[in-house]
């Protein structure tokens, strides 16, 4: 009763959507606009969880446990033009999932405003890093989308801006942010730091493109959850996380030889040149875990991508591939007096902040990195040593539009924990999206895996029907 219950009042809501959209489009005021997406859909799948790339980069929308069940996507965004140049937006996101009983969350809350130059959002806002494909890529490295939006106070530039010294030949984007990690972790009550900064540079009449930055993330702050004993935290604390510096005489030994909190980021670059009939891009992203990490000699860990752009293209009209490998982790170290010894980076996990580079229990950056034991506290808890290899191609054929993913996984745990042999993923992912018209898109999704862990030969199948208002 209570499914047929919801299913009901889920009907009855797209169509007093769709009527109330119809009959006030035309008369809404000009300088409000409001879009309520809604979708619709069912998982099913040939075990009882989800196969490994369904249930991966989605903001945690699904998890293992969504299998065979029905599901609800409403997500509502507005925004309001105060005066010329200062707009107001906001938006709210929830997902009901219906298996054995009804489970309900929001994925996205925020509400912000933006000029001609800057941005300001504070919520829970699913956002896109990084310069590597958008559409084909198996995520960003350090800050994907595989787990749920983290809460955040945040000022970006709006898109590009002109440098005020060479105007249009150099462009730049940057970006500062402020979060909380959730309470019930080792480090309970965490904060995040974010920023980067890139600059851009377009020659040959623009059709040459070079893009290079920096991305930096931190945890810091924080209470133990075993001893209760507290990170250091305050403005001057804060200065020493912006910069990397070491910790003061409040902070842990190790953080004042090394540097205060829990640090990650990476190297972003990218080149694009445009051709008569397509247009060529290769990018590379390289991981840095500590200071030793930043130095070029050290460049070996991350992701390396290429793709092809058909301008005209319709069966296809784009190829990416990727390779993504994190197996030096500057592991390899030598003392003054010439002794080597091994003390790798081991990106993701941190001796403080032992629930690692993870929110809710979900690894933040791509899902190849991956968390085995969620209630483990081991600081080596996130598997971090990988082989990766993604092949994305994409098109259309009338209607239909598709995408499809071949994806090799090699994990190998971390350097000091090598699980042998390798944990193993091979992949198939093929979506379909049939516009049925100006508002509708009906759209299925299937992926086969192969894998030695988990659920290991799976078969899963989404379906679903999005529409997408405006008044």
């Amino acid at each position: 009763m209570i499914m047929i219950r919801i299913r009901l009042i889920f009907l009855f809501f797209i169509t007093y959507s769709t009527l109330y959209s119809q009959e006030f489009v035309n008369d809404s005021i000009q300088s409000v606009s409001h879009t309520l997406k809604v979708e619709g859909g069912a998982l099913i799948s040939a075990k009882d969880e989800l196969p490994f790339w369904i249930k991966s980069n989605n903001s945690n929308r699904f998890t293992a446990e969504s299998a065979n069940s029905l599901y609800q996507i409403l997500d509502y965004s507005g925004h309001y033009s105060i005066i010329e140049g200062l707009k107001l937006s906001w938006e709210l996101e929830s997902i009901l999932n219906i298996r054995e009983r009804i489970n309900g969350r929001f994925i996205q809350a925020n509400v912000g405003f933006e000029t001609n130059f800057l941005q300001f959002k504070t919520g829970y806002d699913e956002e896109f890093f990084g310069l590597n494909d958008s559409t084909l890529s198996i995520g960003n490295l350090v800050y994907g989308n595989n787990a749920r939006p983290i809460p955040k106070i945040r000022i970006s530039t709006n898109g590009w801006k002109a440098s005020p010294i060479l105007g249009k030949h150099l462009s730049f984007q940057a970006y500062l942010a402020h979060g909380w990690f959730e309470q019930n972790r080792f480090q309970s009550g965490a904060m995040l730091h974010q920023k980067y900064f890139y600059i851009r540079t377009k020659l040959f009449q623009n059709r040459l493109s070079i893009i290079g930055g920096l991305n930096h993330n931190a945890q810091w702050g924080g209470s133990n959850s075993q001893n209760e004993s507290s990170q250091p935290t305050g403005i001057k604390n804060y200065t020493r996380i912006f910069l990397g510096s070491s910790g003061g005489g409040d902070a842990l030994l190790t953080d004042q030889q090394n540097a205060l909190g829990n640090h990650l980021g990476s190297y972003d670059l990218r080149g694009s040149f445009e051709f008569k009939n397509f247009v060529l891009t290769n990018y590379w992203q390289f991981l840095w875990e500590d200071k030793s990490g930043l130095t070029p000699f050290n460049w070996r860990d991350g992701l390396m991508g290429a793709s092809i752009g058909f301008k005209n293209g319709k069966l296809v009209d784009k190829v990416v591939l990727e390779i993504a490998r994190t197996n030096d982790q500057n592991a390899q170290k030598v003392t003054d007096d010439g002794t080597p010894f091994l003390e790798p980076d081991n990106f993701f996990n941190n001796g403080v902040y032992r629930t690692g580079w993870s929110y809710h229990n979900q690894v933040i950056g791509s899902p190849i990195f991956l968390i085995l034991n969620k209630s483990s506290s081991s600081s080596a808890r996130i598997k971090n040593s990988i082989n990766a290899f993604n092949l994305g191609v994409s098109g259309q054929f009338g209607r239909v539009r598709y995408k499809l993913n071949y994806i090799e996984l090699r994990n190998k745990g971390t350097k000091v924990e090598v699980i042998e042999p390798a944990l193993k993923v091979n992949s198939l992912n093929i979506e379909l999206a049939y516009k049925m018209d100006k508002y509708s898109v009906l759209s299925s999704r299937v992926n086969y895996q192969n894998a030695n862990f988990e659920t290991q030969r799976n078969l899963g199948v989404q379906i679903a029907y999005l529409r997408n208002l405006k008044f």
